[in-house]
C-alpha cells in the first residue's frame, strides 16, 4: 500500500496509480515504498546512464546496494517468442492488436537498434539482442504510456551519470 506523504511525493514524485498496471499478469505491487517509483523512470536517463547503472551502480548512486548486473549485457533474448509472447498477453486481455502481435519482432530490433546506436555514440558496444538492450528499453518506456506518446527517439535528458 502506498501512502501519499508529502515527504516521499517530494523526494520521489507522484506514486504509482492502479490503472498504470491494469494489463501487468502478474501485479507486482509491493507493500512498502522504499525509493523511487519505477514507473516514473522512462525518459529521465539517458540509456548510458541505465547501462551504467546495471554495470555498476555505485557509479550513478552513490551509496546503493543494488547488486551489479553485467551478465545481463552478455545474455541474448530470443526474439523470435515476441510475438508469441504478446499473442498470450493478448489473450488475458491486453489490448494488443494483431497487427502489433504480427510486427513484434521487427518492433523489438528497432526498438534495440535505436539504444544500440545511442550507446555506441558514448563508446559502448552492446548486442542489439543483448537482455542489457531489452531491460533498458523497458526502463525507457515505464511511465510513458500515460499522455506520453512513445517514439524510437532515445531520451535527451540534463541528467548525467553522476545522478539524479
Amino acid at each position: 500500500m502506498i501512502r501519499p506523504m508529502i515527504a516521499e511525493y517530494l523526494r520521489y514524485g507522484e506514486a504509482s496509480r492502479a490503472e498504470e498496471f491494469i494489463y501487468d499478469h502478474p501485479f507486482q505491487w509491493g507493500s512498502k515504498r522504499t525509493g523511487p517509483d519505477l514507473h516514473r523512470i522512462g525518459g529521465k536517463y539517458p540509456s548510458l546512464w541505465h547501462y551504467t547503472h546495471m554495470m555498476d551502480p555505485r557509479s550513478t548512486s552513490p551509496g546503493s546496494n543494488m547488486p551489479t548486473y553485467p551478465w545481463l549485457a552478455e545474455g541474448r533474448i530470443d526474439a523470435k517468442l515476441a510475438g508469441k509472447k504478446l499473442a498470450l498477453m493478448q489473450k488475458l486481455g491486453v489490448p494488443y492488436t494483431n497487427q502489433d502481435i504480427d510486427t513484434a519482432e521487427v518492433s523489438q530490433h528497432r526498438q534495440a537498434n535505436t539504444i544500440v546506436a545511442d550507446l555506441k555514440q558514448s563508446g559502448v558496444a552492446v548486442e542489439w539482442d543483448s537482455e542489457m538492450v531489452a531491460l533498458i528499453a523497458y526502463l525507457q518506456r515505464l511511465g510513458r504510456d500515460q499522455g506520453v506518446g512513445l517514439t524510437d527517439e532515445v531520451p535527451k535528458t540534463a541528467a548525467v551519470l553522476g545522478g539524479q
